[in-house]
């Protein structure tokens, strides 16, 4: 679909030894036979054959006890994050670290030698190797987050592991796993799924402080979770332990020690001299200065010592900010910049987090959380001078204010009802409420833009509207629920585990015009209405929209002789929709030898996406997910694996899929030669209308039917990933280093986009004469507003041609729709190499050379920055997919990093981040040359550039990304828990640029330029620094 603003183009454990061992602070990929995005971790090990191991929460005095079985192996799973003992046969493991989704290997001996040694301490031990599970993942705990310089929201913590990389700028701050699109991946808070449901792009974030470990999950993970083909991010919070402990964090960034943003300028768009929007001049003044505070604090202790706890963080930040608001793409715009130019901001986002733990008994045990995620903006427009570069010129003439609220409330059960069956359940809900309004918002007055080079000379060109925006439907939400419940059973060498788990997400989504005299006041997308975009075709004889019989400029006369034209766009749209999805699981961790492991499971998952009236239009009844795992522990001493898995994975629409697909959108066009200015408005007078209302999609406001919208023959969006490893541990010199090699290989098996070309409906009806021209123009007409397609295959529709109650069969051929069969091939080679922290110093560092081709992205078309998920252009019809095989946008052929921190004296310590990654495909995208003038024609979105073919990825690549953070930390011994820091990110300044408009023409015209063409959209952050001082009290120092 045309987008709706179509002219916005493991680590090694420590080995157990009788000299003291140093802390193993946080970093760590452990073993053990929990996976996904569990709360809960497990210790497990040998020991003498029928032997009791006790297990004792050193911070809640919990204990569980296990009995190992005839050849004295245990396990203990579903244990809370935490500090334990392991105590069997007189010998004791004191300080043993669990980590949600992860294990602890804690071995005893029956030697007499060992014996003596009753208590060996390995305080923040893991094992390196992980010779229980096949999952690609990373941990990182509170500890390691503390020591490195990480800027504290989940994307910076993801892009830490290794095939991760930034998103397109366009979509905000998230982050890319491993060849997906961006809205492929799932996040979760203590086992409640927080991903955004509207779109899948965000989650819900929480004070930062409160994290007590996250787990990435790139490539593969466990049959127990799914609905995502991308990465998994899972976040365990803290909680209360029988100790009070108590702290607060104050973060300045000051904008005086940032550097400036690089400023903006056109590329070559072939218009010569020094006007306003032509080739070199600058585009967009970028003097952004952020100044950011963050208060944090927290409070954790006994109710009940031994049974409740309780745990409370709050965060507050204040970030302001001024920037410039629009391009200097002509006289116009700098004339409306030197008015409302110039938006100076203040953000403020309070959070907060609750947590109550009640140990009902040792064996069961019952969480509640709250949070609060909310952000309140307020803008202030004012002007500034593109002349001069001066900003916050006068009073403000306009602004927004706006506020969105997200409160999560989760329930957690564990119950150990033996030792071979545990039980455990989760329910959870989530609602976010938005508000907004534009301040000095007139009604009356419609958006105006003007693009370069298009102002008649002699006319002034202004505006009274100076907001860009309406404002928030009333009462406009997101809601999500959710229930999970999972059962494991242990017997003999096997591992049972079984579970069911549904999620439900409901929107209102809209906005709002507050013009109570204009009909479509409900759900605007233009301030005023609608906008007004002036532009010049460099050919006044080539029609705007031939499709839908929209004329020339020329053929109109006037000022359309020399190509002067205006369109005026309408946007409306109002929408309720509503998500189900629910799976079952089984799975068995089969112990085929004290060397090998194998797992085989199977998911079945259940997606229903309804309308705003209640009708399913998706109904997805049986999606079976496979997944096998096998892993060799070479020496039968966890320091050399051999491991493969093989499994299958499927995502789900978003919500928003029937915004614009069945619930009556409106997004129309209408193009005018013009003679004057209103002088008030900036709203064109003397309109000769060049043809009729357009919509390349159709999109009149009607309703569609559900049924119709999806094909009987759908399948979901799903994956098929392998992934081949080795990990082995290294010495050298007494020091042991984990390493490790990796290759991943994704295919994506089926996608789900939009379509909306009647062609293919005219050339089936051919074979059936039985209907007639009429209703043959009426199944087109309906094809034609976007129907939903699996991109490369057959589709096959249900659809009453006839009228007569009864619906037809429609079957569109792969020749008929002549789209090249669908491609998403991901393959990689990550290697790494980490050496444990010693008391001194650790480091990491991690390779990936991997290779991304095909001819869809995925959900999403980063090539133009669309949000649209699964209903972006690219499958809309087939001229638009020629050529499109190629170097996907999330390509990235080489990335580096590192990682570590260095303690150099008791009390002064350094951190460090860097990352390398190359430089994304760039390509060249315009008219299709002689298209068929009963193809929609979008224009500049087809790979040929001034008629040449420019197949996906061939225009070069933009310069490689380069990044280092620094920190350092200053703990003074004078005072235990006080801490100093100074953070400084992208140290050398380096702002590579993060993407261009790749657009070649201008609109639908084959012939003008675009004059954004090339033009850098943004460049990464510039160097900037922060103050932080941290106090700890109790035993949380």
């Amino acid at each position: 679909m045309l987008m709706s603003n179509p002219t916005v183009p493991s680590y090694r454990r420590m080995g157990f030894k009788r000299t003291a061992l140093g802390m193993a602070i946080g970093l760590c990929i452990m073993s053990g036979t929990v996976h996904g995005q569990a709360v809960t971790g497990s210790i497990y090990g040998s020991t003498g054959a029928n032997s009791a191991v006790v297990i004792e929460n050193l911070d809640t005095g919990a204990k569980t006890e296990v009995t190992a079985d005839s050849n004295g192996r245990f396990n203990a799973s579903s244990l809370p994050n935490g500090r334990y003992k392991v105590s069997s046969n007189g010998m004791e493991r004191d300080n043993v670290r669990v980590v949600a989704g992860q294990g602890v290997d804690v071995g005893f001996t029956s030697s007499a030698d060992e014996t003596a040694l009753s208590t060996i301490t390995v305080t923040g031990a893991v094992n390196a190797i992980d010779v229980t599970t096949v999952e690609s993942k990373l941990t990182l705990t509170k500890e390691f987050l503390q020591q490195v310089p990480v800027a504290p929201n989940i994307t910076q913590i993801a892009l830490l592991a290794p095939g991760v990389i930034q998103g397109d700028s366009r979509y905000g701050n998230v982050a890319v796993f491993t060849g997906s699109s961006a809205s492929e991946n799932a996040y979760y808070i203590n086992g409640f799924p927080v991903t955004q449901s509207l779109t899948q792009f965000g989650y819900t974030e929480l004070p930062y402080n409160s994290i007590d470990s996250i787990q990435v999950s790139t490539g593969s993970y466990g049959v127990e979770y799914g609905r995502a083909t991308g990465g998994v991010v899972s976040i365990i919070t803290s909680t209360g332990s029988n100790e009070w402990k108590a702290g607060g964090q104050v973060r300045y960034r000051p904008s005086s020690m940032a550097a400036g943003a690089k400023d903006i300028y056109y590329g070559p768009n072939g218009r010569e001299g020094l006007e306003w929007g032509n080739a070199g001049q600058i585009a967009q003044y970028q003097d952004e200065g952020i100044d950011e505070r963050s208060y944090s604090a927290y409070l954790s202790g006994p109710i009940i010592k031994d049974r409740l706890f309780f745990y409370a963080a709050g965060e507050f930040i204040q970030q302001s900010d001024g920037l410039v608001r629009f391009l200097a793409s002509s006289a116009n715009n700098v004339n409306t910049s030197r008015a409302s130019g110039w938006r100076e901001y203040d953000y403020e986002l309070p959070r907060w987090l609750g947590k109550v733990d009640w140990y009902i008994t040792d064996n069961h045990r019952l969480e509640i959380t709250g949070l609060q995620d909310r952000s309140r903006e307020d803008e202030d427009y004012n002007g500034f001078d593109y002349a001069t570069f001066e900003e916050d010129i006068g009073d403000p003439v306009s602004g927004y204010k706006r506020d969105r609220k997200t409160r999560t409330y989760i329930a957690n059960y564990t119950g150990n009802l033996t030792d071979d069956l545990t039980v455990s359940a989760m329910y959870g809900k989530s609602k976010t409420d938005f508000a907004g309004s534009p301040k000095g918002y007139d009604p009356n007055c419609p958006e105006i833009s003007v693009t370069a080079g298009a102002e008649i000379p002699g006319l002034t060109y202004g505006t009274c509207q100076f907001s860009t925006a309406p404002g928030f439907l009333a009462g406009r939400y997101d809601e999500n629920k959710a229930f999970r419940l999972d059962i494991e059973f242990r017997a003999g060498d096997h591992t049972f585990k079984a579970g069911w788990d549904s999620t439900k997400a409901n929107s209102l989504v809209g906005s709002a015009n507050y013009n109570i005299n204009y009909p479509g006041a409900l759900g605007e997308s233009f301030a005023g209405g609608y906008r007004w975009t002036y532009y010049r075709a460099d050919d006044p004889n080539e029609p705007i929209y031939e499709p839908q019989g929209v004329g020339s400029p020329a053929s109109a006369g006037g000022y359309g002789a020399d190509g002067y034209y205006v369109i005026r766009n309408i946007g409306l749209n109002v929408s309720r929709p509503h998500v189900e999805q629910t799976a079952q699981y089984i799975k068995d961790s089969w112990q085929v030898t004290d060397n090998v492991l194998l797992e085989l499971g199977l998911r079945n998952e259940q997606f229903e996406n309804f309308s705003s009236d209640g009708t399913a239009f998706i109904d997805f009844n049986k999606q079976l997910a496979p997944r096998f795992g096998a892993i060799w522990d070479v020496n039968g001493d966890s320091t050399l694996k051999v491991y493969g898995s093989l499994g299958r994975y499927h995502l789900a629409l978003p919500n928003n899929v029937a915004r614009r697909g069945v619930d009556g959108a409106t997004n129309t066009s209408e193009a005018f030669v013009y003679s004057g200015i209103d002088p008030v408005t900036g709203a064109p007078t003397g309109l000769i209308a060049l043809g009729p209302v357009y919509s390349p999609n159709n999109e009149f406001g009607q309703s569609r039917d559900g049924r119709s919208f999806a094909p009987t023959s759908l399948k979901s969006h799903f994956q098929d990933t392998l992934v081949l490893g080795a990990e082995k541990v290294l010495d050298f010199a007494d020091t042991s280093f984990n390493s490790g090699a990796k290759l991943t290989f994704s295919r994506l098996g089926s996608a789900i986009d939009d379509f909306c070309d009647a062609r293919p409906v005219l050339e089936w009806a051919q074979g059936h004469p039985e209907y007639t021209e009429e209703q043959i123009a009426g199944a087109a007409d309906f094809f034609g507003h976007c129907v939903l397609i699996n991109p490369g295959e057959a589709n096959t529709y249900e659809y009453d041609i006839d009228g007569d109650g009864q619906y037809d069969t429609i079957h569109l051929t792969r020749d008929m729709l002549k789209f090249p069969k669908l491609k998403r091939d991901y393959l990689a080679l990550d290697f790494f190499l980490e050496r444990p922290f010693d008391g001194t110093w650790y480091a990491r560092v991690d390779y990936v050379w991997s290779k991304l081709k095909g001819n869809l992205e995925g959900q999403l078309n980063s090539d133009i920055g669309q949000i649209d998920v699964s209903t972006t252009l690219a499958g809309d019809y087939w001229e638009l997919a020629t050529n499109s095989s190629g170097y996907l946008p999330n390509d990235r052929r080489h990335q580096l990093k590192l990682n570590g921190y260095w303690q150099f004296l008791p009390e002064f310590g350094v951190g460090g981040v860097f990352s390398y990654a190359s430089g994304r495909p760039m390509n060249c995208r315009g008219a299709f040359p002689n298209i068929d003038p009963d193809s929609p024609n979008y224009g500049s979105y087809h790979f040929f550039c001034d008629g040449v073919a420019v197949p996906r990825g061939t225009y070069g690549r933009l310069p490689p990304t380069v990044r280092l953070d620094l920190s350092f930390r200053y703990r003074p011994q004078w005072q235990e828990g006080l801490e100093f820091g100074f953070n400084v990110y992208n140290v050398a300044n380096r702002q590579s640029v993060a993407n261009v408009n790749e657009l070649y023409n201008q609109g639908q015209s084959a012939t003008t330029l675009n004059a954004n063409w090339l033009r850098v959209q943004s460049y990464t952050a510039p160097r900037y620094a922060e103050f932080v001082i941290r106090y700890d009290w109790g035993s949380a120092k």
